[in-house]
């Protein structure tokens, strides 16, 4: 990839070709960067082997280290939610409706759905709310069947989520142990998360209802970790195996940024954590 900062790329927006990204000169490139871009840009260059997209939400300028597809892990669920809030502003989908939990639907792995009993009844909004601040399974594949994988697919290929793919249901050991994984890379997920913000991903309202409830994200140990309390995340997790993936929106007092971040090899925690607290403080500092 074309390298500015010792091995980060700067965007002046998501979507620019990247051939002409890798044509501009990279001492002109790194003088289009701000001191404050260029200390971010070598926060992220010393994250080690992590994949980390940042984009500033002010300037819409971007650095990435890394942005290969993925397993997605339950970051496939993002997309899960945007497609259903457009088929809601389209008409296809109905906030009225419901959804059975049958020994049919239910699956194991994160989530609540799979502790209530067969026959109980599931609205609409809980799926959506759950698959998202539980990373429900069972919430998902609800969703799956409602909205077709099919569906689902031709949604993120026609916004541009082009390194995304849904392959297979929550929990399908089948489809994993014949190597079917869902596929994204932080390029995709920062590119959702900038949409959302700018209300551009559905419609204004609908984003903001999809923004409210990925700010009441429950699993808050990677990027909001060490973040200063009372700090506004709006996020989405995912891991499975030894991935562990974190990204979404950062709000704070010197402006807002999307930040993705993509590990292997059961990187700590903590260590996701670090990375965005010292990002965090180069922006407000």
């Amino acid at each position: 990839m074309g390298l500015v900062l010792a091995g980060l790329l700067l965007l002046p927006g998501v979507g620019m070709p990247r051939t002409a990204q890798a044509s501009a000169p990279a001492a002109s490139a790194r003088a289009a960067l701000s001191p404050r871009m260029q200390k971010i840009g070598k926060i992220i260059q010393a994250a080690g082997p992590a994949q980390v997209y940042f984009t500033n939400l002010s300037t819409n300028q971007s650095l990435y280290r890394g942005s290969e597809t993925m397993t997605a892990a339950s970051m496939i669920k993002v997309f899960i939610l945007a497609k259903a809030y457009e088929d809601i502003q389209n008409g296809s989908l109905s906030r009225n409706e419901t959804f059975t939990l049958t020994s049919d639907n239910v699956v194991g792995g994160a989530g609540v759905l799979q502790g209530r009993g067969y026959g109980s009844k599931v609205s609409l909004q809980e799926a959506l709310e759950l698959m998202i601040t539980e990373s429900d399974n069972t919430a998902a594949n609800l969703l799956i069947d409602r909205l077709g994988m099919d569906r689902i697919n031709a949604y993120m290929q026609r916004h541009g989520y082009t390194h995304s793919v849904l392959r297979r249901k929550m929990m399908d050991t089948e489809a994993m142990a014949a190597g079917r994984e869902n596929l994204t890379s932080t390029r995709d997920i920062a590119l959702l998360f900038k949409r959302l913000y700018q209300g551009k991903c559905v419609s204004p309202a609908q984003d903001r209802e999809m923004l409210a409830i990925y700010k009441r994200q429950t699993d808050n140990d990677s990027i909001p970790g060490d973040l200063p309390r009372g700090t506004v995340v709006a996020h989405k997790t995912g891991e499975v195996n030894d991935l562990r993936h974190d990204g979404g929106i950062v709000y704070t007092p010197n402006g807002d940024y999307v930040l993705v971040i993509f590990t292997r090899n059961y990187t700590p925690y903590e260590t996701m954590a670090d990375l965005s607290e010292k990002i965090y403080q180069a922006v407000v500092e």
